[in-house]
């Protein structure tokens, strides 16, 4: 027979048993009984059932039966419907005839449930997978139970299974309901439910869920800057479960620590200028630790301290300073402005603003905006590498003009930021006046010794009309007469 067996108070069990007595004796016929506490007669223990007509304890009438047949050496017990008062040990008494009588020492012991067993792991921690499991027994033939899950369809990743498992005769039916935790689901109840075919039974278990996680320090508070002799407080605040440790350090060392609470101040009654360092608040539990920190920088009042060199004391080498930034739009800058290189030209705009400006060039003729990431854009600084600009809040764009440029081409300078954005066209000589860096070089060797050919001609027209001799126009080699601004640029 099996140890122990269980069931649900109002349902029945099912006591499996079997016996066995030496060949030899051969008996004619064979009978049996429960007895409910004790195996031995004398110590009068109540009778639960017989395999012959007789008396039974009051208890057990009507809801015991003897179903197996000793005959065969099956002593197996039916009991239902069950009560509290019904669990207990159960012995088996054999009656083979005369003085072939034996009580078997082995025992079952029943346990009568209220409620299935709701088995839940030791801790459910946020983001590791969880698995519950609700028991049911399941040793009632004519009640098969029916195991259902509530408050689980909020769960993430969840998963349900069910399966039957047989201890040494004993039955029951296992729901597993497996699921991922978050933070978020401590409290959520979550619970099977049973029912029994052709009964008005229901039972049920349910948990709330104590979900675990990692500590977090939330905030941190306290001034930045204090003057020496102020009274200073710190502040910290964090959650975690199991709520965690707190702990105030400055560098190593640990100036205050607290276990078990959700908030920690650090009280510091007269700082001094020695006091100036990193303050951090530090949360740990099992399961990890975060922490946060703050800056103190205690400045020194220079009227209050005594007993140094000069009455300066604690506070010599010690100096308060400030860093004001006054932001303003951007500025173009005189060097902004379109210088002629070869076949194109070379256009630069520089701007200065804080924050500092973004600079960017516009072509209205080609409704075309050039900035940073174009071919033709590059940032300068003062010795003419590319880079961020030519000093603090200062900005330069380059950009290159290739080939033939248009007569009416414009060239805008822009410079935007925060606080606004300025525009300028720049200056610029469009290609039909610019004839010096059209013809280049050689051409204008030509043309200066044009020049002075023409100068000494009308030098010596003047003389000649001065003695009274006649005019002489000269006459222009060939190849070289016309007009020659209407020759074309080479």
């Amino acid at each position: 027979m099996p140890p122990a067996v269980s069931g649900l108070s109002g349902s029945c069990v099912s006591v499996p048993c079997r016996f066995g007595y030496p060949e030899e004796l051969r008996p004619s016929s064979v009978h049996g009984l429960w007895y409910f506490g004790s195996p031995y007669p004398k110590n009068y223990p109540p009778v639960v059932a017989r395999s012959r007509p007789g008396a039974v304890h009051e208890s057990f009438a009507g809801r015991a039966r003897l179903e197996g047949d000793p005959g065969v050496r099956d002593c197996s017990l039916l009991l239902g419907p069950l009560s509290p008062e019904l669990a207990g040990r159960y012995y088996f008494r054999g009656d083979l005839g005369g003085y072939n009588q034996y009580s078997f020492s082995e025992h079952t012991t029943l346990e009568v449930l209220e409620e299935p067993v709701l088995e839940v792991p030791p801790e459910v921690v946020a983001g590791v997978p969880a698995e519950l499991r609700c028991r049911v027994p399941d040793s009632c033939p004519r009640q098969r139970p029916r195991v259902s899950w509530e408050g689980a369809e909020d769960l993430p990743e969840r998963s349900e299974h069910e399966s039957r498992e047989d201890s040494n005769g004993a039955g029951s039916v296992v729901a597993l309901l497996r699921f991922r935790p978050r933070r978020g689901l401590g409290g959520h109840r979550v619970g099977c439910q049973v029912t029994l075919p052709n009964s008005s039974l229901a039972f049920g278990a349910s948990v709330a869920l104590d979900v675990q996680y990692e500590p977090q320090v939330l905030e941190v508070s306290g001034p930045p800057e204090a003057l020496e002799g102020a009274e200073v407080e710190l502040g910290c605040s964090a959650e975690g479960r199991p709520p965690p440790l707190l702990s105030w350090f400055r560098g190593p060392q640990v100036l205050r620590e607290e276990p078990g609470v959700p908030s920690l101040r650090l009280h510091l009654p007269q700082v001094s200028p020695g006091d100036s360092s990193t303050y951090t608040c530090v949360a740990e539990n099992r399961h990890g630790r975060h922490n946060r920190s703050l800056e103190l920088h205690v400045a020194c009042e220079w009227g209050g301290c005594e007993g140094g060199l000069g009455g300066f004391g604690g506070c010599i080498g010690v100096s308060l300073a400030f860093n004001i930034t006054v932001e303003y739009p951007p500025v173009l800058l005189p060097e902004s402005r379109c210088t002629p290189v070869g076949e194109g030209a070379r256009c630069v705009c520089a701007a200065s603003a804080v924050p500092e400006p973004v600079v960017a060039f516009e072509l209205p003729s080609h409704n075309v905006t050039v900035a940073e990431g174009h071919r033709d854009y590059a940032l300068a600084t003062p010795g003419g590498v590319p880079g961020p600009g030519t000093g603090p809040g200062t900005v330069t764009g380059v950009l290159t003009l290739r080939g033939t440029l248009e007569p009416r081409l414009a060239v805008l300078c822009l410079a935007r930021n925060a606080h606004g954005t300025a525009r300028q066209q720049l200056r610029f000589h469009h290609p039909a006046g610019l004839v010096w860096a059209k013809v280049g070089p050689v051409g204008a060797v030509v043309a200066f010794a044009v020049v002075i050919a023409l100068v000494c001609y009308l030098s010596q027209s003047r003389r000649k009309k001065a003695s009274g001799a006649p005019e002489v126009t000269p006459v222009a080699p060939p190849g070289q007469g016309g007009d020659p601004e209407r020759r074309p640029l080479q």
